[in-house]
């Protein structure tokens, strides 16, 4: 496994008190961490008595933990948290790191689990240039193996839909990709049980195959931006019918790209494509006029001066040439090129072309890479991919294996997204729960060996509800699931259920709410059971995403409940979890605002109906979550305007801790409440104690409070669209909000 390199351990501590000291001052910080934020030596490691929610959490090395939408395993009386680096601050793929723990609170980093130089059985990168999404780790007792799977994508798109997964020997790694490397699920089943490519799908659409990628004649490949990894491009021109490919296709074009490297000192010579055969002759090309060449200089510096009519190139008479530039073939030519970096010059470069001959036939020539295999001392911005066949579609691969489109009839599997595994306690079954597109949530039985699904066990669930991110946990003779609703990097409302059977698609019951109406602004990813003797101890795992920087996103852990069948989550600024005796320490405080007399400023002008509250007394009602995500029930606080104001009467002072403020969100909306919290002992004159008008974050926020006060006032200045940068008042309202303290001297 590899290690990161961490800056010195002095200067690394002081970075971190300060940032934690900033955000402290804010109130956003427990005093466990920052307390903690600056060791007295080197060798203490317990940084943390407790788990800091939504806040910077540091590993014992004091940097910020890297596991975003993780997953952690228990093996060896160890836990191990496996999650995204996005320490690069980009949603492509940098790494899967590794932390372990002996006490769920303090995490030792490990190293890279997965990086876009791991490679698969047969020694390709098959990671090179792509995005790896929500790992996740199982252990297989029959085989020995840890297996560790991934959501796999292109560099820049979701298209692809594909799992890959790796295993190793020991926990720690080293790590190596299936032969398979990354696939989508059922492809290639001989029974069937997949999207059929040219069948017509739910939607009404022919299905067709998204990998390998593809790219019309001449065009630009986003996917191929930003090569900052060791990467090699394949790629193949294909005749396509009916917009499907055929078995003609070219021979494989290649570039093989060294990052990091010192470039070659010599200047080579352009290459020319379609290429002269070797030996001489001119390329035979279709008598249509359409097809075209193109020339790729050596080296991104270098300038490359070409004819057309077989002359010898001379810079300072010939045309330089505009990379891209398509060359039409519309009669013989005979084209020369040679490149000019200051003083060098290249060899010349030639290719001859005629058209062919009434009933001569043509092959199909491979494309133009525009940046030729090499090594580079610094990432290449961009590589393109040009068509020189005309009527041909390109298709090309980015992880050493040739490209093999899927012809019409072929099995291509179904699309997998956000996802996760569970190996049930009681059965020893493993399973893939995954999201297909915005239509699905899909089960799959996996294989004996986990590294692979069984086709014939898959179904469909939740059909045209848009649930993901699942997360699923055994109690009794039930296995529970949450999901989150598809709404990109924006929370939203938690929805659970629970069947008897898993393997069975009628079993599962009806959703149900859980947590508040933004999941207490997080994305489930886990559940753990960290109780002992048959009791169980359940927390809830999930993300905070910050989408205006990735960097900054956090962790969410929290107590979750089961009770006579229902799933209650609540939230707590810090987890503090005992393992030796498997339990949650509860929090010393108490809700002191639950049905206490509410006011506001603004006047709630919707007609008020039995499934349609809007009233001031509906905030600290005590319910939190959307009783109906779909907005058929709704209950919450809704001013007509904004600015406005909400007040609660405690009734008597009390020593406060915390406000808790869970505010309106629509289906996952990306509009953030920008409002101040104030507290007074005479409803009259106010102490500003949270000014948070800055906001950018949508749905739940926590705030600490200090002082024995009455009364607790939220001012909501603005709600504003983070992503549009414009005013979202359509969002307004109060879902909840809960004050947290203890009676003046209890």
């Amino acid at each position: 496994m590899q290690r990161r390199r961490t800056i010195g351990r002095a200067v690394c501590l002081a970075t971190a008190a300060a940032f934690l000291a900033g955000a402290a001052a804010t109130g956003t910080v427990p005093a466990s961490a920052t307390a903690a934020a600056a060791p007295a030596t080197a060798q203490e490691k317990n940084m943390y008595s407790a788990i800091p929610n939504g806040q910077p959490y540091l590993d014992a090395d004091g940097n910020p933990i890297d596991a975003h939408g993780g997953f952690t395993l228990k093996h060896g009386g160890v836990y191990y948290w496996v999650g995204e680096d996005k320490s690069h601050n980009r949603a492509t793929f940098k790494g899967v790191n590794m932390y372990k723990s002996t006490d769920l609170e303090n995490w030792e980093y490990v190293g890279a689990a997965l990086s876009p130089e791991t490679l698969d059985t047969n020694g390709n990168k098959v990671l090179a240039h792509c995005k790896v999404e929500r790992p996740k780790l199982l252990y297989n007792e029959a085989t020995k193996k840890f297996v560790l799977w991934g959501h796999y994508e292109m560099f820049d798109g979701y298209a692809a839909s594909e799992v890959v997964v790796a295993t190793a020997d020991k926990i720690e790694g080293p790590y190596t990709v299936t032969a398979k490397g990354h696939f989508r699920p059922g492809a290639g089943n001989a029974d069937g049980v997949g999207a059929v490519v040219g069948e017509t799908q739910p939607n009404g659409t022919p299905a067709k195959a998204d990998y390998p990628a593809t790219v019309a004649s001449g065009a630009a490949v986003k996917n191929l931006s930003e090569v900052s990894f060791d990467t090699t491009l394949k790629a193949i021109s294909v005749v396509m019918k009916d917009g499907y490919p055929t078995e003609q296709q070219s021979p494989v074009a290649t570039a093989e790209y060294n990052i990091g490297a010192s470039r070659a000192a010599e200047l080579k010579a352009p290459v020319i494509g379609p290429a002269q055969p070797t030996g001489g002759g001119a390329v035979v090309v279709n008598p249509n006029g359409e097809d075209n060449a193109f020339i790729t200089p050596p080296a991104p510096d270098a300038t490359v001066y070409y004819t057309t009519d077989g002359t010898e190139p001379d810079p300072a008479a010939s045309a330089a040439y505009t990379p891209g530039t398509p060359i039409r073939l519309d009669k013989a030519k005979t084209v020369k090129a040679i490149a000019v970096r200051g003083a060098e010059k290249s060899p010349v470069t030639t290719a001859g072309y005629r058209l062919a001959a009434a009933g001569e036939e043509v092959p199909v020539y491979p494309p133009v890479i525009s940046v030729p295999g090499g090594s580079y001392p610094d990432p290449i911005s961009q590589v393109r991919l040009y068509a020189t066949s005309s009527g041909t579609t390109i298709h090309y691969t980015q992880d050493g294996k040739d490209p093999d489109p899927l012809l019409t009839g072929e099995n291509m599997g179904f699309g997998s997204r956000d996802y996760t595994l569970y190996q049930d306690p009681v059965t020893g079954k493993a399973y893939l729960v995954t999201a297909q597109d915005h239509i699905y949530l899909r089960v799959w039985q996996l294989t004996a060996d986990y590294t692979d699904v069984i086709p014939t066990t898959q179904y469909p669930m939740f059909v045209g509800q848009s649930r993901e991110a699942p997360a699923l946990i055994r109690e009794g003779g039930y296995t529970y699931m949450i999901t989150s609703k598809q709404s990109g990097w924006y929370p939203n409302q938690a929805m659970y259920t629970r069947t008897t059977d898993i393997s069975d698609p009628s079993k599962w019951e009806d959703q149900k709410p859980v947590g508040d109406n933004t999941t207490f602004h997080s994305q489930p990813t886990q559940i753990l059971d960290i109780g002992k003797n048959g009791k169980h101890q359940y927390v809830y795992l999930g993300d905070r995403w910050n989408p205006q920087a990735l960097v900054q996103s956090n962790y969410v852990w929290l107590p979750l409940a089961i009770t006579n069948g229902q799933m209650s989550l609540s939230y707590v600024p810090e987890l503090d979890i005992n393992l030796s005796a498997g339990k949650i320490k509860a929090p010393n405080t108490r809700l002191l605002s639950l049905g206490k007399p509410a006011t506001s400023s603004g006047v709630t002008s919707e007609v008020q109906t039995a499934t349609q509250r809007y009233g001031a007394d509906v905030a600290n009602d005590g319910v939190s979550h959307d009783l109906d995500p779909w907005d058929s029930v709704s209950e919450y606080y809704k001013s007509d305007k904004v600015p406005f104001s909400w007040t609660v009467d405690l009734e008597q002072p009390y020593d406060l801790h915390r406000i808790d403020i869970s505010a309106r969100t629509v289906g996952g909306s990306d509009a953030a409440h920008r409002y101040a919290v104030s507290v007074s002992n005479d409803g009259v004159t106010w102490t500003e104690a949270v000014d948070n008008r800055q906001n950018n974050l949508v749905g739940f926020k926590s705030h600490a409070l200090s002082g024995t006060y009455r009364y607790v006032k939220v001012d909501v200045f603005d709600v504003w669209d983070v992503v549009h940068n414009q005013r979202a008042t359509w969002a307004r309202g109060l879902q909840e909000v809960s004050v947290y303290g203890l009676p003046t001297g209890g």
